[in-house]
């Protein structure tokens, strides 16, 4: 990848019918909107706009409701984020777009692709969200118990800091109570991937969908990432006819953070391959 120094990053606030969005906007030439992941914000993408700024127009937006974009007044849900984006390029008048979505962001971004598959030129996603899976409510399990409006867990977990020190436990203790703060404090994503009723996320997931995808996709996924990620990404690859997967055999969960040059290589050799086959 070829290195060049990226302009100053400028930011912006646009008011849409879902409510105000804030972003981070840098560079010149072929659109990509960078979509945050879950208990983040805009700012994630941060270094890989500092290493693709150079040679591309970068977008990256707070999503509704997260960072400092606004709460929408209606009900929070995958649909309504998908239609802000629309909403976002449509207020930008910005033509064919590359998405790049990292977890509840690729998400979003593809339920954008299937209702407006001319408006994608590709996508990137990293170890996206919105597949089902068996056992799909388990998995979130230890967030619902943390997060929930009965802190019992958290007020055992704070009793039991003095006894954990003398089995050598405090500091997974301490890790455990720091991520429930962490929770807390994006009640966005905690409410789009698993506080809603399974009414609410069922008709949004993209197992009977994906197949309607007709954009280049790459799925990047982390191997040492939790065992139910790694299957949502290859069950993703199988159902969209024209993904494929590959997966980063030393990275973990947070591949935009700790691979933030790899990440960007792939996005440039993506975007390089997927125009040049067009």
């Amino acid at each position: 990848m070829i290195t060049m120094q990226a302009p100053p990053i400028r930011i912006a606030r646009i008011r849409l019918a879902q409510g105000q969005i804030f972003w981070r906007e840098v560079g010149k030439g072929p659109t990509i909107i960078f979509l945050h992941g879950a208990l983040t914000n805009g700012s994630q993408w941060l270094p890989i706009l500092d290493q693709l700024g150079g040679r591309y127009h970068c977008i990256a937006p707070d999503l509704l409701g997260c960072g400092e974009s606004e709460s929408p007044a209606a009900a929070q849900s995958i649909h309504l984020q998908a239609e802000c984006l629309a909403d976002y390029i449509e207020a930008l008048h910005l033509g064919d777009v590359y998405l790049v979505g990292h977890s509840m962001g690729a998400w979003i971004a593809s339920h954008y692709a299937i209702a407006h598959p001319r408006r994608v030129a590709g996508m990137l996603l990293l170890a996206p969200e919105g597949v089902d899976l068996p056992d799909r409510r388990q998995r979130w399990s230890r967030e619902l118990q943390l997060t929930s409006p009965f802190p019992l867990i958290p007020w055992g977990l704070m009793g039991l800091k003095p006894l954990a020190k003398l089995f050598n436990r405090h500091h997974q203790i301490t890790q455990l109570l720091a991520y429930r703060d962490q929770l807390i404090a994006c009640p966005t994503s905690c409410q789009l991937l698993f506080q809603r009723q399974e009414s609410e996320i069922s008709p949004e997931l993209l197992n009977d969908h994906l197949g309607d995808l007709k954009t280049k996709i790459l799925v990047l996924q982390g191997g040492q990432d939790h065992p139910m990620q790694i299957l949502q990404s290859k069950i993703y690859t199988k159902l969209a006819p024209y993904a494929r997967l590959r997966i980063l055999k030393n990275g973990g969960w947070d591949l935009v953070e700790e691979w933030s040059e790899q990440v960007a290589r792939e996005i440039e050799q993506f975007l390089v391959t997927t125009v040049t086959r067009q």
